[in-house]
């Protein structure tokens, strides 16, 4: 990700959401979340009580994943995940990649449910193997691809299937023939997927917006060819701004500051053939007072679309968000590490602080540096209190044996 010019150094902690200096009404009130390590742990771990249980049953589980029952091998596979997700497993990873890779590669012929689990393993295991398993992926990689561009199957687990595919293209994939099949299948999935505009509709909405992303991911690796086409659909992309779900609309826009980012920096100058149509449509996001969409929707339309605009309009940088990590800063400084950031927080949920921390793969991927070690572990407050009262009892012995006897006088 060297090339996305991304500067990690140590810096102060990003404090809000407007850039220094501007001023708008929404700055003080703008609506932020986001997940931390304990709180999206808990959410995933269905009935499992200890973590502890799940770390030292790695090897038992994998095993678990593989029995003929349908309902022991889906145990099995969340509480492989779950571990995956939580911190990172190099050695673990490192003895039983061939297997799992074998064991990904049957999810065609699983059941939806069965395989999201498998497509996320896909991307779990990549973010922690990096190039070691780029001659083991091909098969679901190709697995994946089918399901992403099957109508048919469940959208969440086409989801999955996109957001594995940009992990595992981008860390582990070497062949220019697969990055531009991958590409390929998720440009089918944003440009053929129908997002109506029922407030439940949440999945394709969700599954316009990571293969969009994916996409975008892809397009970092891709061929001469590729990149043309994909700048072929910029008008497409442009309608999706229309889109009746805040999800898509935000995917589009951000999609369209990336093309415009990849593009100059491949052809310094290059301006789309339509760009102050763009420009105009993300006016008008900007200045929404549409009645039909919720204050929280166009407040959070506002905050996003607002730097893209003017990025887009080359009045700005690219929006620069900062992340802290640990005692570092990971900045998010081009629309390229952004984009890989947020597909890679969709894949690792609240086990992403700690895989940053720990995790090698990841900290090459972010310019992160190398794992710093950690402190030894202080003594706990209880036993510090011990000892200074052992060493208090023991000096008030010392004066006493020490101090002059006084006899009394009568």
């Amino acid at each position: 990700m060297g090339k996305n010019r991304n500067k990690n150094k140590d810096k102060d902690p990003y404090i809000g959401p407007a850039k220094t200096g501007r001023n708008d009404s929404d700055s003080d009130d703008s609506e932020s979340s986001a997940y931390t390590y304990n709180e999206d742990i808990q959410s995933i771990m269905g009935d499992v009580e200890d973590m502890n249980d799940v770390y030292d049953q790695l090897v038992d589980n994998l095993d678990r994943a593989q029995d003929k029952n349908s309902t022991t091998r889906i145990d099995g596979l969340h509480r492989v995940n779950l571990a995956l997700t939580a911190k990172p497993a190099p050695e673990f990873i490192n003895r039983n990649k061939e297997t799992i890779m074998a064991v990904c590669s049957r999810m065609a012929n699983k059941p939806d449910s069965e395989a999201q689990f498998l497509a996320r393993l896909v991307g779990l295991v990549a973010v922690q193997a990096g190039e070691e398993i780029s001659e083991m992926i091909a098969e679901p990689m190709s697995q994946m691809r089918t399901i992403l561009m099957d109508a048919s199957r469940c959208v969440f687990l086409r989801t999955a299937c996109a957001t594995s595919l940009a992990i595992v293209t981008r860390i582990a994939c070497s062949e220019d023939e697969e990055v531009t099949a991958n590409a390929k299948a998720c440009r089918f999935a944003w440009a053929h997927t129908k997002v109506s505009g029922s407030a439940n509709d949440i999945g394709h909405a969700k599954l316009v917006g990571t293969s969009l992303f994916s996409w975008c991911v892809m397009l970092l690796d891709a061929d001469f060819q590729t990149i043309n086409d994909a700048v072929a659909d910029q008008p497409k992309i442009v309608t999706l701004l229309s889109s009746n779900q805040l999800e898509v609309r935000l995917a589009a826009a951000e999609t369209l500051a990336f093309l415009h980012e990849f593009m100059q920096d491949a052809r310094p100058g290059f301006r789309f053939p339509n760009k102050e149509h763009v420009l105009s449509l993300l006016d008008q996001m900007v200045n929404d007072s549409s009645k039909k969409k919720t204050k929280k929707d166009k407040r959070a339309q506002r905050y996003a679309v607002r730097d893209i605009r003017a990025f887009i309009a080359d009045e700005d940088d690219a929006p620069e968000v900062n992340v802290k990590i640990g005692q570092q800063t990971l900045s998010l400084d081009s629309c390229a590490i952004k984009i890989f950031y947020d597909t890679t927080c969709d894949l690792l949920h609240g086990g992403l602080a700690q895989q940053l921390l720990h995790n090698e793969v990841l900290r090459d991927v972010f310019d992160l540096g190398p794992i710093a070690l950690e402190p030894a572990e202080s003594a706990n407050k209880q036993s510090r209190l011990a000892v200074h009262e052992a060493a208090d009892k023991h000096r008030n012995q010392v004066r006493g044996k020490q101090r002059d006897k006084r006899s009394t006088v009568y």
